[in-house]
Protein backbone atom coordinates (compact mmCIF):
# COMPACT_ATOMS: atom_id res chain seq x y z
CA UNK A 1 0.00 0.00 0.00
CA UNK A 2 2.98 2.57 0.53
CA UNK A 3 4.64 1.38 -2.28
CA UNK A 4 1.12 2.47 -4.10
CA UNK A 5 1.07 5.77 -2.48
CA UNK A 6 4.37 6.76 -3.29
CA UNK A 7 4.09 6.07 -7.32
CA UNK A 8 0.35 7.64 -7.29
CA UNK A 9 2.18 10.85 -5.90
CA UNK A 10 5.23 10.30 -8.39
CA UNK A 11 2.89 10.33 -11.34
CA UNK A 12 0.74 13.82 -9.28
CA UNK A 13 3.91 15.84 -9.37
CA UNK A 14 5.21 14.84 -12.65
CA UNK A 15 1.77 15.92 -13.94
CA UNK A 16 1.62 19.18 -12.14
CA UNK A 17 4.91 19.87 -13.43
CA UNK A 18 3.47 19.56 -17.02
CA UNK A 19 2.79 22.46 -18.80
CA UNK A 20 -1.22 23.56 -18.81
CA UNK A 21 -2.10 22.20 -22.37
CA UNK A 22 -0.81 18.82 -21.88
CA UNK A 23 -2.31 18.29 -18.70
CA UNK A 24 -5.88 19.20 -20.16
CA UNK A 25 -5.06 17.31 -23.15
CA UNK A 26 -4.13 14.33 -20.31
CA UNK A 27 -7.41 15.02 -18.56
CA UNK A 28 -9.43 15.03 -21.66
CA UNK A 29 -7.89 11.36 -22.46
CA UNK A 30 -8.64 10.25 -18.87
CA UNK A 31 -12.04 11.01 -19.17
CA UNK A 32 -12.70 9.65 -22.68
CA UNK A 33 -11.34 6.23 -20.93
CA UNK A 34 -13.76 6.57 -18.08
CA UNK A 35 -16.38 7.22 -20.01
CA UNK A 36 -15.94 4.08 -22.28
CA UNK A 37 -15.23 2.05 -19.46
CA UNK A 38 -18.88 2.92 -17.90
CA UNK A 39 -20.06 2.52 -21.18
CA UNK A 40 -18.59 -0.52 -22.39
CA UNK A 41 -18.23 -1.99 -19.31
CA UNK A 42 -21.78 -3.55 -18.72
CA UNK A 43 -21.67 -4.72 -22.47
CA UNK A 44 -18.34 -6.58 -21.71
CA UNK A 45 -19.29 -7.76 -18.58
CA UNK A 46 -22.53 -8.66 -18.86
CA UNK A 47 -24.31 -11.51 -16.80
CA UNK A 48 -24.55 -14.77 -18.47
CA UNK A 49 -28.19 -15.62 -19.63
CA UNK A 50 -30.81 -17.28 -17.14
CA UNK A 51 -33.49 -19.05 -17.96
CA UNK A 52 -35.88 -20.91 -15.90
CA UNK A 53 -35.73 -24.46 -15.46
CA UNK A 54 -37.32 -28.12 -13.82
CA UNK A 55 -34.90 -29.64 -11.53
CA UNK A 56 -35.48 -32.83 -10.25
CA UNK A 57 -33.82 -33.28 -6.89
CA UNK A 58 -33.43 -36.78 -4.79
CA UNK A 59 -35.79 -36.93 -1.68
CA UNK A 60 -33.96 -40.31 -0.53
CA UNK A 61 -30.09 -41.48 -0.59
CA UNK A 62 -29.60 -44.37 -2.80
CA UNK A 63 -26.73 -46.47 -0.99
CA UNK A 64 -24.26 -49.04 -2.02
CA UNK A 65 -22.52 -51.94 0.37
CA UNK A 66 -18.90 -50.22 -0.75
CA UNK A 67 -18.36 -46.89 1.09
CA UNK A 68 -15.97 -45.87 -1.94
CA UNK A 69 -18.54 -46.77 -4.48
CA UNK A 70 -21.01 -45.55 -2.55
CA UNK A 71 -19.42 -41.98 -2.65
CA UNK A 72 -18.79 -42.04 -6.15
CA UNK A 73 -21.83 -43.58 -7.71
CA UNK A 74 -24.78 -43.46 -5.33
CA UNK A 75 -26.79 -40.12 -5.04
CA UNK A 76 -27.55 -38.52 -2.14
CA UNK A 77 -30.99 -36.69 -0.55
CA UNK A 78 -30.77 -32.84 -1.77
CA UNK A 79 -28.63 -34.32 -4.37
CA UNK A 80 -29.58 -32.78 -8.20
CA UNK A 81 -30.49 -36.14 -10.38
CA UNK A 82 -31.21 -33.72 -14.15
CA UNK A 83 -32.56 -30.30 -15.32
CA UNK A 84 -35.45 -29.68 -18.09
CA UNK A 85 -36.73 -26.85 -19.74
CA UNK A 86 -39.18 -25.43 -18.10
CA UNK A 87 -42.83 -27.23 -18.85
CA UNK A 88 -41.08 -30.65 -19.02
CA UNK A 89 -44.32 -33.39 -19.10
CA UNK A 90 -42.56 -35.69 -15.96
CA UNK A 91 -44.47 -38.78 -15.67
CA UNK A 92 -46.41 -39.91 -12.47
CA UNK A 93 -43.30 -42.17 -11.07
CA UNK A 94 -40.93 -39.18 -10.96
CA UNK A 95 -43.62 -36.93 -10.29
CA UNK A 96 -43.58 -38.57 -6.86
CA UNK A 97 -40.39 -40.09 -6.30
CA UNK A 98 -38.40 -36.57 -6.76
CA UNK A 99 -38.68 -33.08 -5.55
CA UNK A 100 -38.66 -30.74 -8.83
CA UNK A 101 -38.13 -26.82 -8.47
CA UNK A 102 -38.36 -24.62 -10.70
CA UNK A 103 -34.80 -22.71 -10.92
CA UNK A 104 -33.32 -19.65 -12.72
CA UNK A 105 -29.99 -20.45 -13.85
CA UNK A 106 -27.28 -19.85 -16.52
CA UNK A 107 -25.86 -22.64 -18.33
CA UNK A 108 -22.74 -22.50 -15.99
CA UNK A 109 -25.16 -23.04 -13.01
CA UNK A 110 -27.15 -25.72 -14.47
CA UNK A 111 -23.82 -27.87 -15.84
CA UNK A 112 -22.56 -27.46 -12.28
CA UNK A 113 -25.81 -28.98 -10.78
CA UNK A 114 -25.54 -32.36 -12.45
CA UNK A 115 -21.34 -32.38 -11.87
CA UNK A 116 -19.59 -35.12 -10.26
CA UNK A 117 -16.50 -34.24 -8.05
CA UNK A 118 -14.00 -35.53 -9.96
CA UNK A 119 -9.67 -35.67 -9.80
CA UNK A 120 -7.33 -36.25 -12.38
CA UNK A 121 -5.35 -39.29 -11.99
CA UNK A 122 -1.85 -39.87 -11.51
CA UNK A 123 0.05 -41.34 -14.63
CA UNK A 124 0.57 -44.32 -12.09
CA UNK A 125 -2.83 -44.44 -11.07
CA UNK A 126 -3.52 -45.29 -14.43
CA UNK A 127 -4.51 -49.12 -15.49
CA UNK A 128 -1.78 -51.09 -17.55
CA UNK A 129 -4.06 -50.63 -20.67
CA UNK A 130 -5.07 -46.96 -20.54
CA UNK A 131 -0.91 -46.36 -20.20
CA UNK A 132 -0.89 -48.88 -23.37
CA UNK A 133 -3.13 -46.21 -24.97
CA UNK A 134 -1.64 -43.50 -23.93
CA UNK A 135 1.77 -44.13 -25.59
CA UNK A 136 0.23 -46.16 -28.50
CA UNK A 137 -0.76 -42.56 -29.30
CA UNK A 138 2.20 -40.39 -28.43
CA UNK A 139 3.83 -43.16 -30.67
CA UNK A 140 1.50 -42.53 -33.54
CA UNK A 141 1.68 -38.17 -32.32
CA UNK A 142 5.63 -38.41 -33.09
CA UNK A 143 5.23 -40.30 -36.19
CA UNK A 144 2.71 -37.24 -37.98
CA UNK A 145 5.25 -35.12 -36.38
CA UNK A 146 2.44 -33.63 -34.56
CA UNK A 147 2.07 -32.62 -31.09
CA UNK A 148 0.58 -35.00 -28.14
CA UNK A 149 -1.61 -33.78 -25.26
CA UNK A 150 -2.87 -36.57 -23.37
CA UNK A 151 -6.64 -36.53 -22.71
CA UNK A 152 -6.69 -36.45 -18.76
CA UNK A 153 -8.26 -39.38 -16.85
CA UNK A 154 -10.53 -38.42 -14.61
CA UNK A 155 -11.48 -40.13 -11.00
CA UNK A 156 -14.78 -39.90 -10.01
CA UNK A 157 -14.54 -39.53 -6.24
CA UNK A 158 -18.45 -38.09 -5.63
CA UNK A 159 -21.60 -38.20 -7.39
CA UNK A 160 -22.53 -34.39 -7.43
CA UNK A 161 -20.54 -31.62 -5.67
CA UNK A 162 -23.36 -29.11 -5.24
CA UNK A 163 -26.44 -30.31 -3.21
CA UNK A 164 -29.70 -28.61 -2.15
CA UNK A 165 -29.81 -28.77 1.47
CA UNK A 166 -33.24 -29.85 1.97
CA UNK A 167 -33.39 -29.99 5.39
CA UNK A 168 -32.12 -26.39 5.88
CA UNK A 169 -34.28 -24.63 2.77
CA UNK A 170 -37.37 -26.77 3.16
CA UNK A 171 -37.28 -27.49 6.95
CA UNK A 172 -41.44 -28.92 6.36
CA UNK A 173 -40.85 -30.85 3.85
CA UNK A 174 -40.89 -34.64 3.71
CA UNK A 175 -40.58 -36.99 1.16
CA UNK A 176 -44.34 -38.32 1.16
CA UNK A 177 -45.43 -34.68 0.83
CA UNK A 178 -44.98 -35.78 -3.15
CA UNK A 179 -47.91 -38.27 -2.88
CA UNK A 180 -50.01 -35.23 -2.69
CA UNK A 181 -48.24 -33.44 -5.68
CA UNK A 182 -45.16 -30.87 -5.73
CA UNK A 183 -45.29 -28.24 -3.04
CA UNK A 184 -43.20 -25.22 -4.47
CA UNK A 185 -44.46 -25.76 -8.25
CA UNK A 186 -45.84 -21.91 -7.78
CA UNK A 187 -42.06 -20.06 -6.68
CA UNK A 188 -38.56 -19.93 -9.01
CA UNK A 189 -36.03 -20.51 -6.66
CA UNK A 190 -32.00 -19.17 -7.82
CA UNK A 191 -28.66 -20.26 -7.36
CA UNK A 192 -28.65 -18.92 -3.77
CA UNK A 193 -30.51 -22.13 -2.16
CA UNK A 194 -27.40 -24.28 -3.83
CA UNK A 195 -24.63 -25.39 -1.55
CA UNK A 196 -21.11 -27.05 -2.34
CA UNK A 197 -19.99 -29.75 -0.36
CA UNK A 198 -16.85 -30.10 1.17
CA UNK A 199 -13.71 -31.31 -0.82
CA UNK A 200 -13.31 -35.53 -0.41
CA UNK A 201 -10.27 -36.15 0.73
Amino acid sequence: MKKVKEIWGLMVLKIKSMPIKKQLVLGVILLLIIIGAVWLGPKVFKPAPKQVYDVAIMVRSQHNSNPKEELANSLRAGDVLLTQNEGHKWSKTESVSYLILKMNLNEKQRAKLTAPEERELKKKELSEEQRQRMEEEEKRAKEEDRDYEPEPQMLTLRARRYYIDLAKQFPEFKALDLLDGQPFQNQVYDWSIVSKKPRVK
